[in-house]
């Protein structure tokens, strides 16, 4: 396809490149090719210096940008200082409504629950000045669902009223990424807009990507490529062996928990090809805290373990056996609240294991910018494989139409 006939994308709070890699396309994941989109990322943006050190750093986005991306606060970027384009791609930030955070919402004190008008203010401009974009993409946490404005209404249907409002057609919905190629339980929000003269998206389509490019898939049942002993074979070798170590007390958490029951006699199940059906039950066997005898639980997961009804016995320190699918990655990749540890090892996963699990190819690299940060923008990243099956499903929304009409 020729430059000029190139969808172009405008990416903001683009973090280390997820979303972007994923609306390229051109890479390899656990044996599969995600083949190359006829999109280019003409603009990209995020005031975290470790992401965009990261992004700029990757060969599979950098070669085909235009420009690299660009660190500096959204709220300060002129919209004269980016080029017109077709879509807008936005992961705003998702701490204010994160249940891993505090959960302060549009109420957050470093005001990055309302970044959403960032984009509202970016469109906006576009339209008045006869450039209008032809669709977007919004993505964030679940716990986005529940907050709201200080009129009272729902955020997500905030941004839905102001889209609509503009002339776009607007769809939502919670997904799970386990659903389209990416090896983790990791659900969001996404806000699709098509202009008015497109059809609304329809969350369908992602649906048929998979089933047309035979994508593992939770949902359809072949997922055996998504577990946990899948994901961590051939792994000598590639960069990204690191792993950040534990507290002494998060370490003393962890090895009282002690290794799942199916250790490393098992891997060698998964190195070789099988159906979902013959998995061994043991390696579906993962752990918690509740593994732990009661009398060497610490002061705080003693009184959880007395009044399970009052404090709704959660899973902190959740272990994720060999036989099934990792739970979400977070920013802080703290065990506690994430399942970050080993199966078999009594410790952090490495960053590539960390990398794998969000789904970024291992040509994708992490060691320009120190050891937990590498964690930290991982987390943070919308899953490439995930971002590709969105594009791929947005591209004949609107392709159908013709994208210059």
């Amino acid at each position: 396809m020729k430059k000029k006939d190139k969808i172009k994308i405008v990416s903001l709070f683009s973090g280390c490149g997820g979303l972007d890699l994923g609306f390229m396309g051109g890479f390899d994941f656990m044996g599969k090719s995600y083949p190359e989109l006829p999109t280019e990322i003409i603009f990209a943006n995020d005031f975290d210096i470790d992401a965009v050190t990261c992004y700029n750093s990757n060969p599979l986005l950098i070669k085909k940008n235009h420009s690299k991306c660009l660190l500096k606060d959204i709220r300060s970027v002129d919209v004269e200082e980016i080029p017109d384009f077709d879509i807008l791609l936005a992961g705003f930030p998702c701490q204010p409504f994160s249940n891993a955070g505090n959960r302060k919402g549009v109420h957050d004190d470093n005001g990055r629950g309302t970044l959403f008008e960032e984009c509202e203010r970016i469109l906006k401009s576009k339209i008045q000045k006869g450039r209008r974009p032809k669709a977007f993409v919004f993505e964030n946490v679940r716990g986005i669902l529940s907050s709201k404005m200080p009129s009272g209404i729902t955020v997500p249907q905030e941004i839905k009223n102001r889209m609509e409002g503009m002339g776009y057609n607007v769809a939502m919905q919670l997904v799970c990424a386990k659903d389209y190629g990416v090896p983790q339980s990791r659900y969001r929000v996404l806000i699709i807009g098509t202009d008015y003269n497109f059809p609304i998206f329809d969350f369908n389509e992602m649906t048929n990507v998979v089933l047309e490019k035979n994508i593992p898939s939770f949902h359809q049942g072949n997922y055996e490529k998504l577990l946990v002993g899948s994901v961590l074979q051939n792994l000598n070798g590639i960069s990204g062996s690191e792993h950040w170590g534990y507290t002494t007390a998060t370490q003393y958490m962890v090895d009282m928990i002690g290794s799942c029951k199916a250790g490393k006699e098992y891997l060698s199940f998964f190195a070789k090809p099988f159906h979902i059906t013959e998995i061994p039950q043991i390696t579906t066997e993962g752990k918690s805290w509740k593994d732990i005898p009661a009398e060497k639980l610490p002061p705080r997961f003693k009184k959880i373990y007395d009044n399970p009804k009052k404090y709704h016995a959660p899973k902190f320190y959740r272990r994720f056996a060999l036989g099934e699918i990792n739970g979400t990655i977070t920013a802080s990749a703290q065990p506690e609240n994430c399942g970050i540890t080993h199966p078999i090892e009594n410790r952090r996963y490495t960053v590539r294991e960390i990398a794998r699990i969000q789904s970024f190819p291992d040509k994708y690299h992490f060691d320009s910018i120190p050891l937990q940060s590498r964690y930290k923008v991982i987390g943070n990243a919308v899953p490439p494989v995930l971002g590709w099956v969105i594009a791929s499903a947005l591209i004949k929304t609107i392709n159908r139409y013709g994208i210059h009409k």
